[in-house]
């Protein structure tokens, strides 16, 4: 079987579309949750909360996106596992970071780890964007 290089694009467009899709739901659940603590958080709201969907947002959707237009032959690349599991894990880490920062504002307390989390998440998205890079520009 022969596969054409159409054959290899559709599956990338496939692939991107479905990754695209599932940070739609994320950013999607990240709203709604917001908007249910606000209900039980008795009038106290948390900016770290309420902006905790930008990360799939703007790190998942508009990345992706653009990834889609610009450079779709990047799914076929030697690294793209590695990308996606480190990339998502960061995207992933941030928002978790940003939800615990919300509630621990709400519940007017505070962690010292909290500022681990932050860290660990920006080191997998610059992994991953790492290795996207040098997928991207290999010879």
């Amino acid at each position: 079987m022969t596969l054409y290089t159409s054959d290899i694009n559709k599956t990338a467009a496939r692939r991107l579309n479905k990754k695209i899709y599932s940070y739609i739901a994320f950013t999607a659940f990240c709203i709604v949750f917001d908007r249910i603590y606000a209900l039980f958080s008795h009038g106290v709201s948390s900016a770290s909360m309420s902006l905790m969907f930008l990360y799939p947002l703007i790190g998942g959707v508009l990345l992706f996106v653009l990834i889609r237009n610009l450079a779709p032959h990047a799914c076929g690349a030697k690294h793209y596992r590695l990308f996606i599991n480190s990339y998502s894990s960061g995207i992933i880490t941030l928002t978790i970071a940003g939800a615990l920062a919300g509630v621990f504002e709400i519940a007017g307390t505070s962690s010292p780890y909290l500022i681990y989390f932050i860290i660990c998440g920006w080191a997998m998205i610059i992994l991953g964007l790492f290795t996207l890079a040098v997928s991207l520009f290999q010879f």
